[in-house]
């Protein structure tokens, strides 16, 4: 039998088109083998190294991906789960991103070894550059290596001083504020620390003493804490760790947005001091601080260092002085919440505080000066343990750029490895703070011996440490003594709930009671 010639043709055409769709089905398997080899096989040594470590049940190729919280309450309970992990085996955790590890530290010995061997922070904080740029916080490490040089005597003790006339002033704005409301109902008091922080904290950043009227506008206030909440919702979905993919989100397009805001504010201030200080030198001023105020704001001694430093761009120094303002803001803040919501829990702690901060500074109207700070020993005392039990941020992140054998000899750290160095999960660890390590007990500062330095991880630890600690200090201790010298709070006794937005919050419904003090 012959077949007709278009049979054949037709015949030869599907079996062509059909060895095509086969060769291209077979070299799609061969590249998703190809994946699915390099997915498994990469990290097969440093499965091996980690693999007598606790962690969570794991799924194939996925690992712990299924396991990351949705949300910013899920978080912190999830990182919660990980520290009782920690403390009860004594061992890191790891937590399985797919092939990748993120191993939790959780020995002192061992985070002086990491954040000191380690400098490289991974793909996570580059989600903070659109804000940030190069700031300290996120730069890579040859950027970093170079700013932290010239930033390291931005927060000396002498220059902290300078600042306190304006710490002190807007504590006394705070007071003012929070006695206006003394006739309310219990409120969350969150929003009018966030501010007076933020005010601070931009005045000596950028010096301008009416800063309220000139850039702590609502609309600031708010890009601010937007950007906040934009960043911490792209850290919780893996998908758009992708830039291209972040890229094509609506979020994105808000966050420039917002980010917008913030840099033109701050590109507007510096444009306007630099103006200042070359007419100051064309006057032939020898002080080129303008007159109106009598401290040098970090913008002053950035603009200094660019005299002898002409490669610092106006773009670097926006992005350390964006750095600052993210840095010590809302950290600032939800101390200040913590240290009034657990003294308003226990009225003989805010006694004591009390006590202290009458023998010291008196009933009078003064304010709180540089020399009563090292004399608010209880102060300080009340501020460290919030620290310990509530840290702005819980975790730290290091990117291992070689292996590493921690010093506990409980691993080999392989190279490639994400390193977090947690301050909850080492504030929070009995083996290292007592038995009574999850109450909230200020006297634990003020008889040695405390816990090993690195197990106190509030600022960070090693080489990339908080510079600001000095300065975060001296406001955090002057506005806790101005509130605490004319309000009493009273907070509710409901169980906490905390929450993981890039820095550590609580949760809704935690709400305080102030009353004005009867001053005799």
């Amino acid at each position: 039998m012959h077949l007709p010639k278009a049979t054949i043709i037709l015949s030869l055409r599907t079996y062509s088109l059909l060895m095509l769709i086969m060769s291209e089905v077979l070299w799609c398997l061969l590249m998703l083998c190809a994946c699915v080899w390099w997915w498994c096989s990469a990290p097969r040594r440093t499965r091996k190294l980690l693999a007598a470590l606790p962690s969570f049940p794991q799924l194939p190729l996925l690992g712990n991906i299924h396991q990351i919280p949705r949300n910013s309450i899920n978080l912190f309970q999830f990182l919660e789960k990980i520290a009782v992990t920690c403390d009860t085996t004594e061992m890191p955790f790891v937590f399985w991103l797919g092939p990748r590890p993120i191993l939790f530290i959780s020995d002192p010995e061992d985070v002086k070894g990491v954040n000191n061997a380690f400098i490289e922070k991974p793909h996570y904080y580059s989600f903070a550059k659109v804000w940030l740029g190069n700031g300290l916080v996120v730069a890579p490490p040859e950027i970093w290596k170079n700013s932290i040089k010239k930033l390291s005597g931005t927060f000396t003790p002498s220059i902290v001083e300078g600042y306190q006339e304006v710490f002190a002033g807007r504590a006394a704005d705070l007071v003012q504020r929070l006695k206006a409301r003394t006739t309310e109902e219990p409120f969350d008091i969150m929003h009018d620390l966030a501010y007076t922080t933020l005010e601070a904290i931009c005045q000596t950043a950028f010096g301008f003493p009416k800063i309220s009227e000139s850039i702590v506008t609502k609309e600031y206030y708010d890009a601010f804490h937007r950007c906040l909440e934009l960043l911490i919702r792209r850290g919780l979905n893996p998908l758009l760790h992708l830039d291209f993919m972040y890229r094509l989100t609506p979020a994105s397009k808000e966050l420039q947005k917002c980010v917008g805001i913030l840099h033109n504010v701050s590109n507007t201030v510096i444009t306007k001091l630099i103006q200042e200080r070359e007419c100051a030198k064309q006057d032939n001023r020898n002080e080129i601080v303008p007159n109106r105020r009598r401290f040098k704001s970090f913008l002053d001694l950035m603009l200094e260092m660019q005299v002898s430093t002409p490669e610092l761009s106006v773009e670097q120094i926006r992005s350390e002085v964006d750095t600052v303002l993210f840095g010590g803001h809302e950290t600032v803040a939800t101390t200040l919440f913590y240290a009034l919501l657990m003294i308003g829990r226990d009225k003989n702690l805010q006694d004591k505080l009390y006590n202290e901060v009458r023998d010291v500074v008196g009933d009078g109207g003064r304010p709180v000066t540089g020399a009563d700070l090292p004399r608010l020993r209880y102060c300080e005392a009340t501020v460290l343990e919030t620290l310990r039990l509530f840290p702005p941020f819980p975790a730290v992140l290091r990117m291992a750029d070689k292996d590493l054998q921690l010093s506990s000899g409980k691993c080999v750290v392989p190279r490639g490895t994400v390193c977090a160095v947690s301050a909850m999960v080492m504030g929070r660890a009995r083996r290292l703070w007592g038995p009574d390590a999850a109450e909230y007990r200020p006297e634990r500062w003020l008889a040695p011996p405390h816990a090993q330095p690195a197990a106190f991880l509030a600022f960070s630890y090693g080489r990339r440490a908080c510079i600001g600690k000095n300065y975060a200090m001296a406001i955090l201790k002057t506005v806790l003594a101005s509130c605490v010298r004319e309000l009493e709070f009273t907070a509710e006794q409901a169980e906490l709930q905390l929450k993981l937005d890039v820095v550590l919050r609580p949760a809704s419904g935690h709400l305080l009671q102030v009353k004005t003090r009867n001053l005799k």
